[in-house]
Order: structure tokens, then C-alpha cells, then sequence
């Protein structure tokens, strides 16, 4: 049987002649169809075969939407084409402002944040909507759905799931986009957009649904729609003078860990509540077995916690030489685990013979007694390795998590501290790799972990182990077992200009690969793994990478769940048989 990317190459041709002909006026030619005489293969309904809908069947479900459908979508730069039928120089001027702008991106059904997951890449070419295009070039679909749901009901989701499922279409599920492999886009599909779920809803008496007598009442928790960013959530939560776990602070745990019930959609169309009294399997499913493999979940409702004051501390360090770089990863990896157990969490970015150490621990002064001296020790340690210019060093205080979110997250005037927004690469093509790294590796084999990061032209380090996280029963919820472990979730990334060769970003995503290669063999599988948002694109074992040992429960309360095969994506629960773009099955 061909691969899919053989089976595409032969379309590529074909595909402009065909553009014209097609019942959606895309860019693409299905060579799919189920009407194909393939017996060993099962593949989705995708515009231009003819089981797909008409538009008098997309028109009959739009009038029980509460939006109109977006009928015929168009990728974001298309409004920039003279080729195209949507051409505007006006809206190409505001596209062209928002393309690099992670909120504009997040708010729109018709582009993701890494936008190379917009493009149908082969070994034999890319069909792709650039905003760097030739005067009489022509927009190409891409992985961008041609058909989208605007879904601000529960409602809506329920129509447009039972829709595909009758149908047999390529549903995928848009939010937000902190997914990083692309799988809230695909080729020939349809989309519910849930970016639009808002509401938020704070209680300091919340019972879980299901359960009996009083046995659960009086939790401090709030009621989230999916559509809820956690910058919206944290503002909230500073205003009800609480805190919520998300990335940050590890202090109850990681986020899942903190989750008190899901409401969902299922593949089936029904709409059901999963916590820890009713749908028990399919609760621990959700709490990291990755979306929307399971359902597409429509509210979440998280522990809150008291809203503390935080100590900060920012650190720059630049070495003068490879020997002395080494020997300031040798230092930091050597006090790692110590500081962590003394209370702090962070990101530690490295590159450019520089490392940077941007760090939060709860209190003012810091709770745990020995944060400030430990921290202290390896500042002191480090001032007196020979080539080692230690330029910043230094605290701040924080009434509270949000204030110190706002200073680090939105603020990017001070030249240090983590400052994600500054440095987050949207609206470009990028390839990353990444590894969690466990604490034993810290603690063994430092001088081999300080020669492996040296040698790395740059990357990250969040460090948000130990503590609440590395205490808590490992399969207590989905997410690998090696979260439990780790004391660094390490990532690498790398970007490029815009390309027609398909080697090109081959080549990108295989040198991040290898980059990350030293740090697998220090920490092999099952003792390090990663974190399914952040996930390498190559990983050949990503069963166990991204679950571990709980891969097999997922695997059998999946094909529970969703039979038919609803909501599936790329190397997700139960795609082992399908092709990369879950079009075809091998049965």
C-alpha cells in the first residue's frame, strides 16, 4: 500500500486544474474516496467525494446553530491573493498586523500559532498559503478546514459531532492552540472552533456531580469554560483573591492534578459530567490523555487555593568560553535538585554561553527556610568559576501569583525574567523536540547532563517538578508516570524562512531531534518521557514518551468511547493504523 505522502505527491498536479470544480472552491483533490475499490483500507469523507454533504445538508444544520456555519474557509493569509475569491487589500493590511500575534491567532477558527501545520508537506512538495507569495501565485487550502463551527453552545457541539459522525467526516477541534503538532488542523476537515466557551465561575462549596450525601461539599474550586485562556483565569482568580494551578506554581501539583470535574461532549454525540463519581475512567482519560481524543470537553472545574505572596529571583550568568560554560552547567546541575527542594520553580533558559534563572517561591519571605541560602550557595558558587560574569542577581516581591504572572508573562520592558510573550514564536514556521528529565539524572550524572547542555546552541528549562507533583500517586491521572519523576521539562526549538522544500523543514525538525537525542540516552524511557503539547513530531515511541505505562487503559477506554474512529489524531490514542493525516485506516 502507498503512504500517504505517495498518494498525495500524485495530486499535486492536479490540484490547481481541479481547484475550479470543487463543491467548496479549495485547493485540494481528494484521491480518498470510499468509493475507491481498496479493501484493506477505510478512509473519512473529504470535500470533493461524493458521500460528502451537499450544501443544501451544511445549510439545514446551520439553521440549528446558534452562529451561522463558516461555510467555505478560507486560510488567514488568503485575504492577501488577488487569485483568491476573498481577495482585500484592507483585510490583508490587518492580517498581515495580527500574523505574529498570539491572541489574534487564538481567536481565529482559520490559523493556528505554529502556522506550518497549516501546510500539506510531502517528500515531493508543500501546498501551503504564505503570506510571502508571488502577485498571481494561488492560495492553497492546506490542513485548514474548509468548514468550521463557531460553537458557543453545548448544543452546537452535539449537532456538529452527530453531523460528521453520520457523515463520516474529518472532525478536528480548534481552542486556543498551544498544540504543537498540529492536530487541531488536518487535510479535508471540519471544525468545531471552541475558543468562544467563556464563563467563569467561582464557588467556595462545590460538590461534584454524582455524588451522594455530603460526603464532597465545601471545595473551593471554579467552573471554567473550554474557551478560557489561563491569563483570563488568573486575573479572575486575583479578583476572588484565589490561585489556580496551571504551568505555574507546581506548589498542589501539576494542572490535572487540580481538576474536580470535565463536562464533555462524547464522540457519540451524548453530553455526560466526568469526575471522580460518575464516568471514573473517562475522567482519568481526560486528565492527560490528550484532546480531543476522548470527547471534546466543554467545561472544566479546578481546585482554587489561597492566593499567597511569591518571592521571585532573576539570574544572568555569561561565560567568556566553552570551559568555563561548562563549568557553570556543571554548578547548576550539580545545585538543581537542591534548589528545587528548597521551594523554587521556574524556567532556566540557556544559550549563547549565557544561562538565566527566572524563579518564584511562595512567601514573602519565602516559606520554606532554606530558599533564600540555598540559592544564595550556588549564586556564590558560580562568582567564582574563572570566565564567569555573574551581570544579575537579584529578588523581587509579589503581592500574589497574578501580580507576578502580569510582570513576567505581559510585561516585557525589563530585560529579564521569563517574559514568554516576548520570546513566543507564533505566526512562523518552527520545529521543536523536548524531554522530561528526571531527578536522578541530576543527582547521578551531573558532569554528563552540564556536557550535554553546553553543546546545545540554545534552548529551555521549566522547572516545575518535586514537591506536590512528585508526591502524588502516578497513576492517579493519565499523563506519563514520568512527570512524577521529573525535575526539568527540557525544549528545544528552532525556526525558518518560509519554503516550497519539504527538505528544509525535514531538516529543521530532525536537528532538534538530535539535539535532544543525549538527553534521551541520559534519561531513557520509561524513567524520562514528554509532555504531550510539547512533543516531538519524529518520535518513532510515542506511545511510551507520552503515556508510558498508561498507554493500554487509554488505549481500551478509547476504543470504548469512540468506535468509530470520531477523534482521531496524529499519534493519538488509537492511531496506530491510520496515516499521518487520519484519512485512511489499514484494516
Amino acid at each position: 500500500m502507498r503512504s500517504f505522502g505517495e498518494i498525495l505527491s500524485g495530486t499535486l498536479i492536479t490540484i490547481n486544474a481541479a481547484y475550479s470544480q470543487l463543491p467548496l472552491n479549495i485547493p485540494f483533490n481528494s484521491p480518498w474516496s470510499p468509493s475507491v475499490s481498496v479493501t484493506s483500507r477505510l478512509c473519512k469523507c473529504l470535500p470533493g467525494d461524493s458521500c460528502f454533504p451537499s450544501q443544501q445538508e451544511w445549510n439545514q444544520l446551520s439553521q440549528r446553530l446558534s452562529q451561522p456555519l463558516i461555510y467555505g474557509q478560507r486560510p488567514f493569509a488568503s485575504v492577501c491573493y488577488n487569485t483568491s475569491s476573498d481577495f482585500s487589500p484592507a483585510a490583508c493590511k490587518q492580517a498581515m498586523s495580527e500574523r505574529f500575534n498570539e491572541t489574534s491567532l487564538a481567536e481565529s477558527s482559520n490559523t493556528i500559532m505554529w502556522t506550518i501545520f497549516e501546510d500539506i508537506i510531502t517528500p515531493h512538495g508543500i501546498e501551503q498559503c504564505p503570506f510571502e507569495s508571488g502577485p498571481d501565485e494561488i492560495c492553497h487550502q492546506g490542513r485548514v478546514p474548509s468548514i468550521s463551527v463557531n460553537a458557543t453552545s453545548v448544543e452546537d457541539i452535539q449537532l456538529m459531532v452527530e453531523f460528521s459522525s453520520q457523515h463520516n467526516l474529518h472532525l478536528v477541534v480548534k481552542n486556543t492552540g498551544h498544540e504543537l503538532m498540529g492536530r487541531d488542523f488536518g487535510v479535508g476537515s471540519v471544525e468545531i472552533f471552541t475558543h468562544y466557551l467563556k464563563g467563569i465561575n467561582f464557588t467556595n462549596d462545590f460538590t461534584p456531580s454524582g455524588v451522594v450525601g455530603d460526603r464532597a461539599g465545601g471545595q473551593h474550586a471554579v467552573t471554567i469554560g473550554a474557551g478560557v485562556q489561563w491569563g483570563e483565569l488568573y486575573a479572575a482568580a486575583e479578583k476572588n483573591n484565589r490561585s489556580v494551578v496551571g504551568a505555574f506554581p507546581p506548589y498542589v501539583g501539576v494542572g490535572v492534578d487540580n481538576v474536580l470535574q470535565f463536562t464533555v461532549v462524547l464522540p457519540n454525540a451524548s453530553f455526560v459530567t466526568a469526575n471522580d463519581y460518575q464516568n471514573t475512567d473517562l475522567f482519568w482519560a481526560l486528565r492527560g490523555g490528550g484532546g480531543p481524543s476522548f470527547g471534546v470537553v466543554t467545561s472544566v472545574t479546578y481546585k482554587t487555593h489561597p492566593n499567597v505572596p511569591y518571592t521571585a529571583a532573576y539570574y544572568i550568568a555569561r561565560a567568556n568560553s566553552s570551559d568555563s560554560y561548562l563549568e557553570l552547567f556543571k554548578t547548576w546541575t550539580q545545585y538543581n535538585n537542591l534548589i528545587e527542594d528548597a521551594g523554587w520553580s521556574g524556567a532556566w533558559p540557556f544559550g549563547g554561553n549565557t544561562l538565566n534563572l527566572s524563579l518564584i517561591t511562595q512567601g514573602i519571605p519565602p516559606f520554606k527556610p532554606l530558599a533564600n541560602a540555598t540559592l544564595e550557595a550556588f549564586f556564590t558558587a558560580s562568582r567564582s568559576i574563572p570566565g564567569i560574569d555573574v551581570t544579575l542577581a537579584t529578588s523581587a516581591s509579589y503581592s500574589s501569583f497574578y501580580e507576578w504572572y502580569s510582570d513576567n508573562l505581559g510585561n516585557n520592558s525589563h530585560g529579564y525574567g521569563i517574559n514568554l510573550n516576548a520570546g513566543a514564536q507564533v505566526g512562523i514556521p518552527t520545529a521543536l523536540a523536548s524531554w522530561l528529565v528526571p531527578r536522578e539524572v541530576f543527582y547521578l550524572k551531573p558532569d554528563a547532563l552540564a556536557d550535554v547542555l553546553m553543546k546545545m546552541p540554545g534552548g529551555n528549562a521549566v522547572m516545575i517538578g518535586g514537591g506536590a507533583v512528585a508526591s502524588a500517586d502516578p497513576d492517579s491521572v493519565a499523563v506519563t508516570p514520568a512527570w512524577r519523576r521529573m525535575t526539568a521539562h527540557i525544549l528545544l526549538t528552532t525556526s525558518w524562512n518560509q519554503t516550497s522544500d519539504p527538505a528544509v523543514v525535514e531538516a529543521a525538525r530532525k536537528s532538534v531531534r538530535d539535539q535532544v537525542e543525549p538527553l534521551r540516552q541520559l534519561a531513557p524511557l520509561p524513567i524520562g518521557g514528554q509532555y504531550i503539547n510539547e512533543a516531538d513530531i519524529l518520535e518513532h515511541h510515542w506511545q511510551e514518551a507520552y503515556w508510558g505505562s498508561h498507554y493500554p487503559r487509554l488505549l481500551s477506554i478509547k476504543k470504548a468511547i469512540d468506535p468509530h474512529d470520531l477523534l482521531v489524531v496524529y499519534k493519538g490514542v488509537n492511531s496506530e493504523q491510520w496515516d499521518d493525516e487520519i484519512v485512511c485506516k489499514t484494516l
